[in-house]
């Protein structure tokens, strides 16, 4: 009866390691999709870090024009479009089929709206 138990108690053990690994995987995979749906504001900015060493997917839609930026930070931190260089760009856009390599740290992308105050969905997934 014992060798019982410690089978039973082993064949836990491991339907839960088995159970917290999927989970500990199924967030990693999550983590690398981002889903936003905001309202900017007439000439607002948002800026997103993009992981180094990834290539990233995504759409970006609105009802209204907007425009769409990569930037590059030799300080590490966004400073605004003019406190780094831009390597891409798109401007005037209503839509966004965005597939990019990003090779380092430091690259920004950064959504600017238009000139009149609406929402746009940000849609976006990364993998190395």
């Amino acid at each position: 009866m014992v060798g019982m138990k410690g089978h039973l108690m082993l064949a836990l053990l491991l339907v839960a390691a088995l159970v917290i690994g999927l989970a500990v995987n199924v967030e990693a995979f999550l983590s690398d999709y981002s889903h936003q749906e905001g309202y900017f504001g007439a000439d607002s900015l948002q800026a997103e870090l993009l992981p180094a060493d990834s290539h990233v997917l995504g759409t970006i839609t609105a009802d209204n024009p907007f425009s769409v930026y990569v930037v590059v930070s030799d300080s590490g931190y966004f400073e605004g479009l003019e406190g780094g260089r831009v390597v891409m760009k798109w401007e005037n856009i209503t839509k966004l089929n965005l597939n990019i390599t990003v090779p380092d740290d430091g690259y920004y992308l950064v959504v600017k709206n238009g000139n009149v105050s609406q929402e746009i969905r940000i849609d976006l997934s990364s993998g190395r």
